[in-house]
């Protein structure tokens, strides 16, 4: 039996540089941090926003919650040098969550965003993230489980902001990132 052949994963630079003109086009207004990491890691992270810290180290993820993904990253064995991180938002909003409008206008270039990296595996960290990509469900009923979404396999999970005021939900995160490994063989 021949087994389907993949397509390659290709990731273009100048396609992921267009999405971020586009957005300093769409936000001339706010301090942007875009995404992190290996463009054309097989693994992207997507986070809900910016925090205070994220704004001033210029990092979509920072301070304790950078500090405890890492240490889950460790701990599961995923290499951090090899994945790639971004935000749903892509700037601090000063403690106010944007209005649905908002978001639906950043969950549109982020989709564009990961078209243009490619990953096989995409990691939502967190209920906007979630929804951004395009799952409406409650983060509680589907964390740690997989979906397929046509170009990529998604899996949710907390935001490590979560378990930083919650230590039982660093275990959840653990639990649901363990299965990245397993998953990335079969892509």
């Amino acid at each position: 039996m021949n087994e389907p052949m993949k397509t390659p994963r290709t990731t273009t630079p100048e396609e992921l540089e267009r999405v971020h003109r586009a957005l300093k086009k769409k936000f001339n207004d706010k301090k942007l941090i875009f995404g992190s990491g290996l463009v054309g890691a097989k693994v992207v992270f997507v986070g809900e926003m910016l925090n205070s810290d994220g704004e001033k180290e210029a990092k979509p993820l920072a301070g304790q919650s950078e500090k405890l993904f890492h240490q889950v990253l460790k701990t599961v064995g995923l290499d951090k040098k090899k994945i790639y991180v971004t935000n749903l938002v892509k700037y601090y909003p000063n403690g106010k969550v944007p209005t649905p409008k908002e978001l639906k206008a950043h969950a549109a270039f982020l989709k564009e965003e990961l078209k243009s990296l490619n990953p096989s595996l995409v990691v939502t960290l967190g209920n906007l993230a979630l929804n951004g990509v395009g799952l409406r469900q409650p983060l509680d009923n589907v964390h740690g489980r997989t979906f397929n979404f046509g170009s990529y396999e998604l899996v949710p999970t907390f935001h490590p902001s979560y378990a930083t005021k919650d230590p039982t939900v660093k275990d959840k995160i653990e639990k649901d990132l363990a299965r990245l490994k397993e998953i990335l063989k079969k892509s």
